[in-house]
């Protein structure tokens, strides 16, 4: 069995967007996978039976998708960049049983998503400027009059819009259905009729959310809620009635967990379907070997369906009024996507043992019904992650994983890496993790955890606003001394820390509270939360949530400072490897200088790596070749400090 390998990356192949037809014959969804020498990611159109008979490949130019189902059932729209186009998109037709796609659409605009309608016309969102703007398209400046400026993979967005638009049958040029001072967030169809969610930026972009209604693309819309709730998903139940996922952000702030609402309309009253349920909608188990999702909720012959997340898992259920949950898809692992036709549920998932495949759930029994990846993990030696529990100081019982070198001799000591995943609404699970079976191929051990702030255990373990760097600090020092306690390969002299976003904040915050790490590798960190406050795309409401305060508010520099990990700075004495995107919106590159600046001040050994042309998702959905080599600046710097103790700087 040959270990991991960084290259590995370009091999695996990335399913999402999993799609039933009408009529429940056929699922269709992508495939991505790597191209190495474009540097960028191949994306076709596959459709399986329902049966799990058939698989086969729909498309094969690598630039299709988004995706929709024509009414009929027995072709799909699609949106492809065949064409390359400056300033607009085409929309292609392709039968279900194969031949050319042919040209059914061209938009003037660059489309995000597509909605075939029952008369033939065409619904599709894209990013426009607001009316009356210049449209300079050669322009080399930015005008910024808003927050957010910047939106990250999005670029610069003030003033530009994503509207709703409507392209009628044989019409010459597409409606705008939508004000062009609302974001529209997502939209859902039934007959004729639209529901949606947006959001409005007066300025400012404001915290809540807009549900809007329309009769038909023809009749002029009624809003049915705003300035109450942060929406997430909106569904048709009926003609005549929606499901909701909402929250009030009344008693857990920005990241409540949502609640299922049913609103009647024309005249729209709430009523909430799963009152104290507290759960983690959505799949929140952190992956670097998944590219592409699709929709948490979904409403399938009346009947609620969403995927959640419970500890480190996720997986579907049926959601009953009242909140009652029934268990359909658990596939061990997490759900990337899903889709429900009956009683089946097609869903992909990715799991412990293997990457992600096509399976079918039906009657509690799971069958696979791709092989997409097989070959990649044929004749690896993959570390299976071994789950322990840690019950710390504060009485609150951790559930954390080791992950033990390849080839382990068990009377050796291993160096070892403790990995923090970000958010810090997210989790880590015991799926298939690219990155950390690297590092044990390389001979590291590899713990992690999911601190109090981590998603999948309800509002109050997730709550972490005005704590970071506390009680989240505390939980992994523990999980840290139990691991060191319990497992005699683990090297106390020879430990290391890493993560991203949140964790390079908390990677960030520890090596100014400890020495214990004799390297640390933080990405996409946070350093200082006043700057972030003010330069990135969350930020001016992000921190305020997260820490309780803003700048200007009485002590509200003080807080923020204080729990900003470069207040910190002088303390730390761990050389670290900082990498950031040249246009991550989310932990703006300056965090990355500031905390790098500070500690060469102060002398201590530290590199920072910079991607162009990346965002926030480097790690997960960046550049092949950026991705792999984000991975040997990685392994480079642990083995330099953590692997030869005669030439560590820091023995």
């Amino acid at each position: 069995m040959r270990p991991v390998q960084i290259e590995d990356l370009f091999e695996y192949r990335f399913l999402s967007s999993v799609e039933y037809s009408p009529t429940g014959e056929w699922i269709a969804f992508i495939c991505r996978h790597a191209d190495v020498e474009a540097n960028s990611y191949r994306s076709d159109i596959y459709v399986a039976s329902a049966s799990g008979a058939v698989v086969r490949q729909l498309t094969t130019s690598g630039k299709d998708g988004p995706f929709a189902w024509a009414p009929d059932g027995r072709s799909i729209l699609f949106l492809s960049k065949r064409e390359e186009s400056e300033k607009g998109s085409h929309v292609y037709r392709i039968a279900l049983d194969g031949g050319e796609a042919s040209l059914a659409f061209k938009l003037p605009h660059k489309a995000e998503s597509i909605v075939p309608m029952d008369d033939g016309s065409l619904l599709y969102t894209a990013r426009v400027p607001l009316d009356g703007e210049p449209k300079d398209e050669d322009a080399d400046y930015e005008v910024i009059e808003e927050i957010p400026f910047w939106q990250n993979g999005k670029g610069f967005t003030s003033r530009r819009r994503v509207r709703l638009f409507c392209l009628g049958v044989n019409a010459a040029e597409p409606v705008a259905l939508t004000d062009e001072e609302l974001e529209v967030q997502m939209i859902d169809v039934m007959d004729q009729r639209i529901a949606l969610i947006a959001r409005r930026f007066p300025g400012k972009a404001l915290l809540t959310d807009e549900l809007w209604l329309f009769e038909s693309p023809q009749t002029a819309p009624a809003c049915l809620s705003r300035e109450t709730y942060s929406m997430r998903e909106v569904r048709f139940l009926t003609g005549n009635r929606l499901v909701l996922a909402a929250s009030d952000m009344q008693q857990y702030g920005r990241g409540q967990n949502p609640e299922l609402l049913q609103v009647d309309v024309p005249n729209p009253s709430f009523q909430s379907l799963t009152p104290n349920w507290d759960q983690s909608l959505g799949n929140s188990v952190a992956a670097d070997c998944r590219h592409g999702g699709g929709p948490s909720l979904r409403v399938v012959g009346g009947a609620v369906y969403a995927s959640l997340t419970q500890g480190g898992q996720s997986k579907v259920v049926r959601v009953s009024k009242g909140g009652e949950l029934v268990d359909l898809a658990v596939p061990h692992g997490s759900v990337d996507s899903y889709a429900v036709h009956g009683s089946q549920v097609a869903c992909v998932a990715l799991r412990p043992h293997a990457l992600q495949e096509l399976l079918i759930f039906e009657n509690g029994e799971a069958r696979r019904v791709t092989q997409f990846n097989d070959a990649n993990l044929q004749e690896t030696a993959v570390s299976i992650p071994k789950p322990f529990s840690v019950l710390t100081s504060a009485g609150v019982e951790l559930d954390a994983w080791i992950i033990e070198p390849v080839d382990m001799d068990p009377q050796k000591a291993y160096p070892t890496v403790l990995d923090i995943h970000g958010g810090p609404r997210a989790a880590y699970g015991d799926i298939f993790f690219h990155e950390m079976q690297l590092l044990a191929s390389e001979g590291y051990a590899v713990v992690y955890t999911n601190p109090r702030g981590s998603s999948g255990r309800g509002n109050v373990f997730a709550d972490l606003r005005g704590k970071y760097g506390t009680i989240d600090y505390e939980d992994l020092m523990a999980v840290l001394d139990a691991a060191v306690d319990r497992f005699p390969f683990v090297d106390p002299d020879r430990l290391g820390v890493m993560g991203g976003s949140y964790g390079g904040y908390m990677t960030n915050w520890m090596i100014g509270q400890t020495d214990r790490f004799r390297a640390a590798a933080s990405q996409r960190s946070i350093a200082n939360w006043i700057s972030k406050f003010n330069t990135t795309d969350i930020g001016y409401y992000f921190n305020k949530d997260a820490i309780g305060t803003d700048p200007w508010e009485p002590d509200g520099a003080d807080k923020l400072w204080w729990h900003s990990p470069l207040k910190y700075a002088d303390r730390v004495t761990t050389p670290t490897l900082f990498i950031h995107s040249e246009q991550d919106y989310r932990c703006w590159l300056a965090e990355g200088l500031q905390m790098f600046t500070a500690l060469r001040y102060h002398g201590v050994e530290s590199r920072l790596v910079m991607f162009r042309d990346e965002n926030h998702e480097l790690s997960r959905s960046g550049k092949p070749k950026h991705r792999a080599r984000r991975l040997r600046e990685i392994v480079a710097w642990f083995d330099h400090y953590l692997k030869d103790k005669e030439t560590n700087p820091c023995n």
